[in-house]
């Protein structure tokens, strides 16, 4: 008898989650604010979605994928304009039997990007392209400003700074929380507020949402193994870069178009 109540609650706990899944995937989110500046991606690649924990109906659980195709990257002296799109991968899965759900991080996939001239001062270096990477700490709170939680490195790519020559790891991650609604930052960054999740386009199917996170209250940390492999020009690339970087002087915003599928649909 106390198994069967306590079935129940979770039941009534995990409906919210579910029709709020439902709601956005077939499109019945916030109408069109301000629009994503950029055109709707012709394509949308689901085969980065991560495979479903056992106990997890298909019919219920839902791949997400969010194609970031614009926005600023500016993290100490390194101010880039997102110019190749980004492509980040998750599930929210829902298991009918224990009315669990979950959150699962499938992939972030980003293409090279060149550093904006300048940034290194010297023609020597002027060659320096940034990646972003996932370094860990993947989740979506509870929240009406869709807020998402990540931990992100990025990779610096030029012969002389080598292979593994990258500002943030996965141990000491530059951690992102990213809102479309307002931030709260130190001070000297100010407010930003992005935008919420609107329908971008309902027909033809898949419906493609839109949204703009933004966060500008986060912290990154030194660079690591430059020069090499062996770190002998991590101060080179503090220097310029200007890193470490406090919190207050950095910040994120991103442009992205969102779709989702049953994994009963893939």
């Amino acid at each position: 008898m106390k198994f069967t109540r306590l079935r129940r609650r979770s039941s009534r706990l995990a409906l919210p989650a579910v029709v709020g899944a439902a709601l956005l995937t077939f499109g019945l989110a916030s109408p069109a604010a301000a629009a994503n500046p950029d055109p709707i991606p012709e394509s949308f690649e689901f085969s980065d979605c991560p495979t479903l924990p056992e106990g997890a109906s298909p019919f219920f659980s839902h791949c997400w994928v969010a194609v970031v195709t614009s926005g600023t990257f500016k993290i100490g002296n390194f101010d880039q304009q997102i110019e190749e799109p980004i492509r980040i991968t998750w599930a929210e899965t829902f298991n009918t039997d224990t009315f669990e759900s979950k959150t699962i991080f499938g992939a972030l996939d980003a293409e090279k990007m060149l550093v904006q001239p300048g940034l290194f001062g010297d023609p020597f270096l002027s060659a320096v392209y940034a990646q972003v990477e996932y370094a860990g700490g993947f989740e979506i709170p509870t929240s009406s400003t869709f807020r998402i939680n990540i931990g992100l490195k990025v990779r610096l790519i030029n012969p002389l700074l080598g292979n593994h020559c990258r500002v943030g790891s996965n141990d000491n991650p530059i951690s992102l929380s990213l809102t479309t609604g307002t931030t709260n930052p130190p001070a000297p960054n100010t407010p930003i507020t992005g935008e919420n999740v609107s329908t971008a386009r309902d027909n033809p199917l898949p419906v493609v949402l839109q949204a703009q996170h933004v966060g500008n209250a986060f912290s990154v940390p030194g660079a690591d193994g430059c020069g090499f492999d062996l770190g002998g020009l991590n101060w080179i690339v503090n220097q310029i870069g200007g890193f470490p970087s406090p919190a207050g002087t950095n910040t994120m915003i991103q442009n992205e178009y969102i779709v989702t599928k049953q994994y009963s649909q893939l």
